[in-house]
């Protein structure tokens, strides 16, 4: 009855965690827009996956540090993977897990940094064989071990650096029986590639039920488009009005975008021939007898005067 019980809550954490890495998709759409909810969904992600990981009914308590003292100091430790006694183990994917995150995820939890070194550590085993001997490769001597680093205060880089150890010497410890771990890995795996199906159709998350409330967001939607649609059509958008000259405020021309758009085509045109009210006035182009008078009367002056004077280039 337990193990029922365990494997129920397992699924649920699991619908939760996809509906969660879901909706981080969707909100990298508008990247820098919703700052605080995305650090809150990064909290709650994390928290469920520690949740995930919580196998037979370990929980792992938070590590309490004290104030720092002293300058800063970097320690570093290794731990050997037992690959004589278990040669055929997947160690590596055990330690990393999918993406890299159960790695991620110890280094989060102890603040340390945590690398898979020695010989197997690469995947590429030719490219492994060409480094190894090299200058930064020297750890390819050396066997098959999990490298933890930390620099910080003396005092609290001993607590984090013994947290690091003994989490990496449990994801070495290779158990009879179903490999839980393993089996909780290759789920979260599912969820990352979005091959995960949920449990049930509804009730599938912790308080949460996927179906109505997807029903909400489309019923949501649909209302504010038909709202949009209704506003168009009674053509009462918002905005300054036009200011039209007096000539075009006795026409029909649409001063919204919406009585644009509804009653189709531009306002009608204007007879050329009827100029009243408009704010020019037509004359001919081809009569330039009178053209002085519709210049400047300065240049008309010394029009006058130049042909007095025999013309404008006369010498």
């Amino acid at each position: 009855m337990m193990r029922m019980e365990g494997n129920n809550n397992t699924q649920s954490i699991a619908d939760y965690l996809a509906q969660l890495l879901k909706d981080k998709k969707q909100l990298a759409a508008f990247p820098n827009v919703f700052v605080h909810m995305e650090r809150l969904l990064d909290d709650e992600i994390s928290k469920v996956r520690s949740n995930l990981f919580q196998i037979n009914g370990y929980v792992k308590e938070p590590l309490i540090l004290p104030e720092g003292s002293g300058p800063p100091v970097i320690h570093s430790e290794k731990v050997y993977v037992p690959v004589k006694e278990h040669p055929d183990f997947n160690f590596v994917g055990r330690i990393l897990g999918p993406r890299g995150l159960t790695a991620k995820q110890l280094e989060q939890e102890t603040g340390c940094k945590v690398m898979v070194r020695g010989k197997g550590s690469m995947r590429d085993k030719k490219k492994e064989e060409q480094n190894r001997g090299k200058p930064n490769w020297e750890h390819l001597n050396d066997e098959l071990h999990v490298l933890i680093t930390v620099e910080d205060s003396e005092n609290r880089a001993k607590l984090k650096l013994e947290r690091a150890v003994d989490e990496v010497k449990k994801l070495l410890t290779v158990s009879e029986g179903e490999d839980e771990l393993k089996k909780r890995q290759l789920m979260e795996l599912a969820i990352i590639n979005g091959t995960y199906r949920d449990s049930s159709s509804k009730n599938s998350s912790p308080g949460l039920e996927s179906g109505p409330r997807l029903q909400i967001a489309n019923q949501t939607l649909q209302n504010a488009l038909n709202s949009q649609a209704a506003i168009l059509r009674q053509g009462s958008l918002g905005g300054p009005p036009l200011i039209l000259s007096p000539r075009l405020q006795g026409l029909q021309v649409p001063t919204t975008m919406a009585n644009g758009l509804l009653n189709g085509g531009p306002p009608p045109l204007i007879n050329p021939a009827d100029t009243q009210g408009l704010l020019y006035a037509q004359y001919g182009y081809a009569d330039l007898s009178n053209y002085a008078s519709l210049t400047s009367p300065l240049l008309a002056d010394y029009q006058a005067h130049a042909d007095a004077a025999g013309g404008l280039f006369a010498r």
